[in-house]
């Protein structure tokens, strides 16, 4: 019976290949440094040798002449020295594309694992195109988007979102960690990630559910209409990141970077924005019914038309007159997008919506000012 791990095998086996390489090229280059520092040395000593006599009865007015078979000897070693030179140029050259096609085999092999039908060929797959993008800048940008292509595809499939209603799976989480995880040194944690050019990361309409972003470098990454029910932003660092249409009930963002990032039209029942940098981010038209912003900065921060029924904003800060729809009667949309969530969430969460429902029922819409909100 064929190994069905027999490509994982092999590509496992060209990585220790080009490293042997790589290893044995260094040597080369190492060998080569001392053999043209003996020949130049050699060269000087010959012509100091030849010279510096001469120089001598010059300068005493006694002339020697130079033999020319000495002159000849140099010339010919020059020469030599020359096309010896011009013979390791070539040689190098042949060694790099050497690479550059052992690097491109790497690569199309690890793109071809990937689709394998086994988890465990697939996690092999994500980890060697992760060493690879940190080895070689040519595929960095490229197996960027190709792991979060991977999240995207992957957990839109039907048999995925069944099997992990609660958090991701380890292959999926996994690619999150190389990714965007500060402990991992992720992707996007590394020095060429923050350069002008390189692409932010797609997990629009990705299914995170309860997925580990902690301490995680999300910044300008795109959440648009993500489901991260539960997920865990805590510590992350989310500026300027567009969550715009995103269902994040009961996500975590407690001491989260979020400057600047879009919210808008998000569902963020029961969200816990403790502590979190909010400056400049926006709410607008988000239902944040539960939701915690205590001690959270929220200077210039928009919550225009947001509804926030039953959320805290004690010891909040705000740097501007702000009023925030604290009452009112909560909307069918509203009602719905909190039972849809409830399978994936813990019945805590689902009765405190509950109880913010039936407190609200048949209320008045009220706005309240925001700097009233802030006190214990």
């Amino acid at each position: 019976m064929k190994n069905p791990f027999y490509k994982l095998e092999s590509y496992l086996q060209d990585i220790a290949l080009e490293n042997k390489i790589k290893n044995h090229i260094n040597r080369y280059h190492y060998g080569y440094r001392i053999t043209r520092y003996i020949v130049v040395l050699t060269i000087i000593i010959y012509y100091a040798c030849i010279l510096i006599p001469d120089i001598s009865h010059w300068v005493l007015n006694s002339y020697k002449e130079i033999k020319l078979r000495d002159a000849g000897a140099g010339v010919i070693a020059i020469i030599g020295l020359i096309l010896f030179f011009i013979r390791l140029t070539k040689q190098q050259k042949q060694i790099d594309i050497q690479i550059t096609q052992r690097v491109d085999d790497r690569f199309n092999l690890a793109i071809s694992l990937l689709g394998s039908s086994e988890t465990s060929a697939r996690t092999g797959a994500i980890y060697a195109l992760y060493e690879l993008a940190i080895e070689e800048e040519k595929y960095r940008s490229q197996i960027a988007q190709i792991l979060c292509s991977h999240i995207r595809s992957k957990t839109n499939e039907k048999k995925y979102k069944k099997t992990h209603s609660e958090r991701p799976s380890n292959e999926i989480q996994t690619t999150i960690d190389l990714l965007f995880k500060e402990k991992e040194e992720g992707l996007y944690t590394q020095y060429f990630a923050r350069v002008d050019g390189f692409p932010k990361a797609n997990l629009s309409h990705a299914y995170l559910m309860g997925a580990d972003f902690t301490d995680a470098w999300c910044r300008g990454a795109d959440f648009t209409d993500a489901q991260c029910q539960g997920a865990i932003f805590m510590n992350a660092r989310c500026q300027k990141a567009d969550f715009l249409v995103a269902q994040c009930q009961n996500a975590v963002f407690i001491n989260a970077q979020c400057q600047g990032a879009s919210f808008s039209d998000a569902w963020c029942q029961g969200a816990d924005f403790m502590s979190a940098e909010c400056q400049g981010a926006g709410f607008s038209d988000a239902w944040c019914q539960g939701a915690d912003f205590m001690s959270a900065e929220c200077q210039g921060a928009g919550f225009m038309s947001a509804e926030c029924q039953g959320a805290g904003f004690s010891n909040a800060k705000f740097d501007q007159p702000l009023d925030i729809q604290m009452e009112g009667e909560i909307s069918d949309k509203a009602i719905k997008a909190i039972e849809d969530a409830q399978p994936y969430l813990d019945n805590y969460w689902y009765e405190k919506m509950q109880k913010i429902i039936k407190e609200n029922k048949g209320k008045d819409p009220k706005k309240v000012n925001a700097k009233t909100l802030t006190s214990d």
